[in-house]
């Protein structure tokens, strides 16, 4: 029985190609219900290094389509090791797939920094993750084993700043995501909204040194034409700890009061219209702050919150 479940899941993800510009491979683990995927998103910061991993986990049942959960870490990946290829996620992904598992979902975890020499505070050299994203749920929804109707993206910190992204009128309408959660984003440089098909949820810890203002005044701004709702959780800090302290370091977290918008045609403008640019706004909103506490006693509240948000949306 256990090897026909593994090739009704696995049977599409053999190696080969989904097109000319994207290869990928596969690695099976055929008693874990888990492959890990090696593809091509190129990024023009990392010439001649195109590959990124996903690992994707499967709930143990026959016979089903199952809704897909696309996470994206944040800076520091400090949680599930994959099975191949050195791959990393973070805490909030390692947590997500045993209770998105229970759930009925399957679990797909991204290594955006895999092989390109990323340390948590090269910010400014981050890929553009949400590229990365899209792509693999192009990838994935092509599997008899995924509804691809029901494909949701979920992200933490810089993970959460990439779902964030989609709101800009370059993705707004990218069709692959149902709905999307942001689990403690940064939001005081964020694109401009544009009318979008998918809804949004930005979870936010009242004590994180990535101010909740910030994230406030966008959530007002993107309310005023798409779907969004907003959660906070009170004493809560970046890392959903209880024991937060903000020390030195290096976080984009400035500019909380007046947050900055990037519209289509190239201009960055402060909430209250006044006109910036990005080498400006790279000044002036980069702080040498950095929040400590990682005993993550509210993560899986959040983590709770985020896929509640989910299942409304099944």
């Amino acid at each position: 029985m256990k090897k026909v479940l593994i090739i009704i899941l696995f049977s599409f993800f053999c190696y080969g190609t989904t097109n000319a510009e994207n290869s990928y491979e596969t690695k099976i683990f055929e008693e874990k219900n888990i492959f890990v995927l090696k593809f091509k998103v190129p990024d023009k910061k990392f010439p001649n290094r195109d590959y990124v991993l996903a690992q994707v986990h499967f709930p143990k049942i026959l016979n089903t389509k199952f809704p897909l959960i696309i996470h994206q870490h944040g800076s520091t990946r400090d949680g599930l090791e994959f099975e191949a290829w050195g791959g990393t996620t973070d805490e909030w992904g390692k947590r997500l797939v045993d209770v998105g598992l229970d759930r009925g979902y399957a679990v797909a975890l991204i290594d955006a920094f895999n092989d390109r020499d990323l340390k948590p505070g090269d910010k400014l050299k981050f890929p553009r993750a949400v590229n990365i994203a899209l792509n693999l749920g192009k990838i994935l929804s092509d599997s008899e084993k995924i509804d691809k109707s029901k494909i949701f993206y979920t992200g933490f910190s810089y993970g959460a700043e990439q779902v964030l992204n989609l709101q800009g009128g370059r993705y707004s309408n990218q069709g692959i995501f149902k709905a999307v959660v942001a689990a403690e984003p940064g939001c005081n440089v964020k694109p401009a909204p544009a009318l979008s098909n998918f809804s949004t949820l930005i979870i936010k810890g009242s004590k994180s040194h990535y101010y909740p203002m910030a994230c406030r005044s966008y959530f007002e701004v993107i309310k005023k034409i798409n779907k969004v709702e907003y959660s906070l959780i009170l004493e809560a800090d970046h890392y959903f700890s209880l024991n937060s302290k903000i020390g030195k370091g290096k976080a984009f977290n400035g500019c909380s009061e007046n947050i900055i918008l990037i519209y289509p045609d190239g201009k960055w403008k402060h909430l209250d219209g006044t006109l910036t640019n990005q080498k400006e706004a790279r000044q002036k909103c980069m702080t040498n702050e950095a929040g400590g506490g990682k005993t993550r006693e509210k993560l899986d509240e959040a983590i709770n919150i985020a896929l509640s948000f989910f299942d409304k949306h099944l």
